[in-house]
């Protein structure tokens, strides 16, 4: 295990222990919104993929194993009602690879730099999220900040990418 994925999941166990205070794009929020927003993150990449790889700063095993994911994603979509995002990653290398991802959307230092890091993942996103009804976002309890970011990512327009 790489030391960066060692401190990722470390900081995931902080957060999940409530040891120091969850922080999303510089804002206090609390950890279930921080868990809410990291789960909001990982759901636009699933969704992005394939058109999304080339923006991320993963491994390129990440992106091996998140495109093989996304591939056998459409495969299940077809056969069945269950999205991508609505199912557990298949793999803990894809899991990781999501981790890294959201948790450097969240790692942004304010929200214009957060409105930055969600623009790709969001236009990648918007043509398979018209699919999903109801919109999962609006179940979530996301962070503030977070919301505002997606809203100014998609130019104003609703959250649905």
């Amino acid at each position: 295990m790489s030391n960066e994925l060692a401190d990722q999941q470390q900081l995931v166990l902080e957060m999940a222990m409530r040891r120091q205070p969850a922080l999303f794009a510089g804002q206090v929020v609390s950890a279930g919104q921080w868990f809410a927003a990291l789960k909001a993150t990982a759901m636009l990449v699933r969704l992005g993929v394939p058109e999304v790889l080339p923006l991320l700063d993963v491994t390129a095993d990440d992106r091996g194993a998140l495109a093989a994911e996304a591939a056998a994603g459409q495969r299940w979509n077809r056969a069945g009602p269950v999205g991508r995002f609505g199912m557990v990653p298949r793999t803990a290398l894809v899991a990781a690879g999501l981790l890294a991802v959201a948790l450097e959307v969240a790692a942004a230092e304010g929200e214009s730099e957060l409105v930055a890091r969600l623009m790709p993942l969001a236009a990648a996103a918007r043509i398979r999220w018209k699919e999903r009804q109801p919109d999962p976002l609006t179940q979530m309890d996301l962070p503030a900040v977070f919301t505002a970011a997606l809203d100014a990512a998609l130019g104003g327009q609703t959250r649905r990418p």
